[in-house]
């Protein structure tokens, strides 16, 4: 039965109204800090100072997408990646009250990158607080902003797009976008969705692209500055063994694979080996076997990853280099 949530909801994102979903402000964002598990408030000095944030660590912020939660699934488990491999400023950005089930439309209103519809919703962007926390973070505590990374899933990557967007006190280094959600946001222009523009550098992971027609839930389009695409980037082995339309009833199964990959790759257990091509079919032909200048050379049997890149643009210089063992380039 829960398999079905996703279907349910997909449709639910063409049927319903935003006016339907229950009403949610900002109390309803929490920042969780993980380093050991403790809530930061915004604008709240004594609260940062009894907290355990090291403004001399990497911080890496990770927000959860639709009908998800920052306290559960794979923020946890990519905390217990990242705290494994030294000492870090762990923060999940858990907004599941507005990005509740099966209100999809309403959830998309509070992701714009800027306040575009100030009269219906004047105080609950969720992608705005987050960067007036990391400001603040940076002013008050000390933070340093050049060693700051955001992961998002689904439409957690929108919303990482909009911190991107909205920071004042420095510009972000890095995002990764997880399967960034499609549906709303496919013909979005390039200021109202995740793009590359809003960090130094963009990486998107595509797992589920593709329109809903297609079992899809996720952008197909390239929209960070390297892109990539395992297996394809549309269906994930073992999430369409009954057909493209299972993929859904599967509790989107191939949406979820790239914070599956995301995880794995931070440790460097598993190594994924990408290829710079135009399309699937090409690489698919063997127009694609080379990992071209600047590609990682590491070699792996396990997943096959076809890369879109920006010409000209370069890795950002961080520790550690998330998803370097899918062969970004440099």
């Amino acid at each position: 039965m829960l398999k079905l949530v996703l279907l349910v909801v997909v449709v639910q994102a063409v049927l319903s109204r935003a006016r339907t979903a229950p009403k949610v402000n900002l109390d309803d964002v929490h920042f969780l800090l993980w380093t050991s598990y403790y809530e930061l408030f915004l604008d709240n000095k004594e609260n940062l100072d009894a907290s355990p944030f090291n403004p001399s660590d990497p911080t890496f912020v990770m927000i959860h997408g639709f009908a998800a939660h920052g306290d559960r699934d794979w923020p946890v488990d990519a905390k217990t990646e990242l705290l494994a491999l030294g000492s870090y400023n762990i923060l999940s950005v858990n907004w599941a009250r507005l990005a509740n089930a099966p209100w999809y439309p309403a959830a998309v209103n509070h992701v714009p990158q800027l306040s575009i519809h100030p009269h219906i919703y004047p105080s609950t962007q969720v992608g705005i607080y987050t960067a007036q926390l990391l400001d603040w973070l940076k002013f008050e505590g000390g933070m340093d902003g050049s060693k700051v990374q955001i992961t998002g899933h689904s439409l957690g990557a929108h919303v990482a797009g909009a911190v991107g967007q909205n920071l004042v006190a420095f510009t972000l280094p890095m995002i990764t976008g997880l399967d960034p959600a499609g549906p709303e946001f496919y013909e979005k222009t390039a200021s109202e969705r995740l793009d590359p523009s809003d960090a130094k550098f963009v990486q998107i992971i595509h797992t589920n692209g593709g329109t809903i027609l297609q079992s899809c839930v996720g952008l197909k389009d390239s929209v960070g500055h390297v892109d990539f695409y395992p297996n394809g980037g549309k269906h994930q082995p073992g999430c369409v063994d009954y057909g493209a339309w299972t993929d859904l009833l599967e509790g989107g199964c191939s949406h979820r694979r790239s914070h599956d990959l995301w995880v794995e790759s931070i440790s460097g257990s598993l190594s994924f080996t990408s290829y710079p091509c135009e399309d699937w079919e090409s690489f698919q032909a063997g127009n694609c076997d080379s990992c071209g200048q600047g590609f990682y050379e590491e070699p792996t049997t396990s997943l096959r990853t076809v890369t879109h890149r920006t010409p000209g643009v370069s890795v950002p210089d961080a520790s550690p280099k998330l998803l370097s063992r899918h062969t970004a380039s440099h």
